[in-house]
């Protein structure tokens, strides 16, 4: 029994999607491959794989033991690495899932100085506008708007970031400032939309009283979009405030119904799969992502 080398063809075998590819990864036949499988599955007493002859895809139990024995294996890989030199200096490649926004406005200006302070650590954004699966993505870390409801995950706050409703002043000398937000039923609005999930209800507070405004949106897209088309005057959008802090402080954007805004700000979240040991270049980016959000919120 080696339980090390079971789990490493396990992963094997979901990382490539099929015995075939996995046994070519490992240089031994597939139906060696299919047979250790089983086997480990006889010894855990419990179905990792649904196979079929023309698909293969992973269990409950079997999706737990992955992202466990992933963690497991960076740590194998980490001591052994650790033993052949002494100094443990961060380096390999770091996968962040981010929108394109915070990787335009946060993420890159920041990872100028991250870059400088770990040089031999490479970074590969992924486009994260709207649900990514991050297991099959093999994304190290993520930056979310919301917690995840995944148990499997871990989501540490970095810091608040308010929905801002904003305008240009061309549009607002046109079409009028609303001034509570039913008028916004009056107005042309641009509203987020990713990966056809489209947000048309808008949150506000008046007191303790908290409701939404059903807008009618008259164009949708990602952050980026919705921000350029807000600054040309199409209609009011409701956007991040990282995303329009320095097009408010130009005047290209005007702030809207602040007095409405809802008390409970919403958090950017850095999500992490869930380990008993965080990998050293998911924690330094995550402290550093954090220490460089803080500073720039600062007066």
């Amino acid at each position: 029994m080696d339980p090390l080398s079971d789990l490493l063809v396990f992963q094997a075998v979901v990382d490539a999607g099929s015995f075939v590819k996995a046994a070519e990864r490992l240089g031994i036949t597939p139906s060696g491959v299919s047979k250790r499988i089983s086997r480990y599955e006889e010894r855990l007493n419990v179905r990792l794989l649904h196979r079929t002859t023309r698909s293969l895809s992973v269990t409950d139990a079997g999706q737990s033991l992955y992202v466990r024995g992933q963690s497991i294996l960076e740590e194998v890989q980490q001591a052994e690495l650790a033993s052949q030199n002494a100094a443990t200096v961060p380096r390999g490649t770091l996968r962040v899932a981010c929108s394109d926004a915070f990787a335009l406005h946060v993420l890159v200006p920041a990872l100028g100085t991250f870059h400088r302070q770990y040089p031999d650590v490479k970074v590969t954004i992924l486009q994260g506008d709207g649900p990514i699966n991050l297991i099959d993505e093999r994304v190290d870390v993520a930056v979310r708007f919301e917690r995840p409801t995944h148990a499997g995950f871990v989501a540490r706050p970095l810091t608040e970031d308010p929905w801002v409703v904003c305008a240009s002043p061309e549009y607002l000398e046109d079409a009028g400032r609303p001034q509570v937000p039913a008028d916004l039923r009056d107005h042309r609005c641009l509203t987020i939309r990713a990966r056809d999930i489209e947000t048309l209800q808008w949150d506000f507070a008046d007191g303790k009283r908290r409701f939404s405004v059903e807008v009618e949106s008259v164009l949708s897209g990602i952050g980026l979009v919705v921000k350029n088309a807000a600054i040309q005057g199409l209609g009011i959008a409701r956007l991040a405030s990282f995303l329009v802090q320095e097009s408010l402080a130009r005047g290209e954007l005007i702030r809207l119904l602040a007095a409405f805004e809802p008390p409970n700000r919403r958090k950017i979240y850095a999500v992490y799969p869930h380990r008993e040991f965080i990998p050293l270049n998911v924690r330094l980016f995550i402290d550093h992502m954090a220490g460089h959000l803080a500073e720039s919120a600062a007066p």
